[in-house]
């Protein structure tokens, strides 16, 4: 690791799904993109915490040898992991040093690529590295990041996933337009409740917004609890069908971000999509851009609610 001299040691407190990371060495608040402003807040509740040390450039990772057919690499070896980041060419962008519970961090970079991908550490978190810690903080603590967005509406919860070109950000202005609380337009955060194993019912699932939003430009830093997952897709008329747990299981893998490259990674995520999909109902729901599908949402959470009450 290098030895580079660590500035602005004072305490950064960001917190994001009730995840708090104290962020120390290297770096300026002021500099992260806008979408962190909400995030920076040190009274916001918080269950579980990372501290973050940035330590800037390593001239050892210039001496590293390029791995091109691993853009990320994952060391656990003795309750100790190693998280590397590379880019196409197979370069080390940047490396986590950390034990395998994400409490705390260790961060280095590549003194020449690391700012020419990513323009400074504080963009850096914008695209892929405050993402990455998130992820593997909640790892062990039901927590997963979807592709989607997230909203509240008429005081429930929803998430409303799809891959790119599904039209996330397009039902995410519709739902704002319609007096909904879109909470994130891209990265929805979902944790579910510290208790029992044995609790049962969807109210043990919330949704979060995050710093990392797509063409809509959302990011709240509130939360709603969950009540209904809908997976979007275009269609000629807007239409909702119910899907079985096995049938949504199929569908959520694809837009769930899974760490597959360890069992000791992808197991308890898994743990925790089988738990969600155990409680929360799920659809497909197609949908034209038009103000009508969110007349379809509300009827659908209505019926939903009158039917567990």
């Amino acid at each position: 690791m290098c030895s580079a001299d660590i500035h602005a040691t004072d305490l950064r407190i960001l917190t994001i799904a009730q995840v708090r990371f104290i962020l120390t060495g290297l770096g300026n608040p002021d500099l992260f993109p806008a979408s962190f402003q909400s995030f920076w807040r040190k009274d916001a509740p918080a269950d579980l915490a990372c501290r973050v040390l940035a330590m800037g450039p390593d001239h050892d990772l210039e001496q590293e040898a390029p791995v091109p057919d691993q853009p990320w690499s994952f060391v656990l070896a003795d309750g100790r992991c190693t998280l590397t980041r590379r880019d196409q060419a197979g370069r080390a962008l940047w490396r986590i040093f950390t034990q395998t519970a994400f409490e705390d961090a260790t961060l280095v970079w590549h003194p020449r690529y690391f700012e020419s991908v990513y323009g400074s550490y504080e963009r850096s978190w914008a695209t892929g590295l405050g993402l990455s810690l998130l992820i593997f903080r909640l790892l062990r603590h039901r927590g997963l990041v979807f592709h989607g967005n997230a909203a509240e509406i008429d005081g429930q919860g929803i998430l409303c996933l799809g891959v790119s070109g599904s039209g996330k950000s397009t039902l995410a202005r519709l739902l704002d337009a319609a007096g909904g609380r879109v909470l994130t337009d891209e990265r929805p955060v979902l944790r579910r409740a510290q208790k029992s194993e044995h609790a049962t019912g969807s109210a043990d699932f919330h949704v979060y917004g995050s710093p990392w939003p797509s063409s809509a430009g959302m990011a709240q830093n509130t939360s709603a609890s969950l009540a209904r997952i809908y997976f979007l897709e275009h269609g000629a008329e807007n239409r909702l069908t119910p899907l079985a747990p096995r049938e949504a299981f199929n569908r959520l893998i694809h837009v769930t971000t899974i760490p597959w490259q360890d069992p000791a990674l992808f197991d308890p995520c898994l743990a925790t999509v089988e738990a969600l999909l155990r409680h929360v109902p799920c659809a497909v729901l197609a949908f034209r851009p038009t103000p009508a599908v969110i007349d379809l949402i509300r009827e659908d959470l209505q019926h939903h609610a009158t039917v567990h009450s």
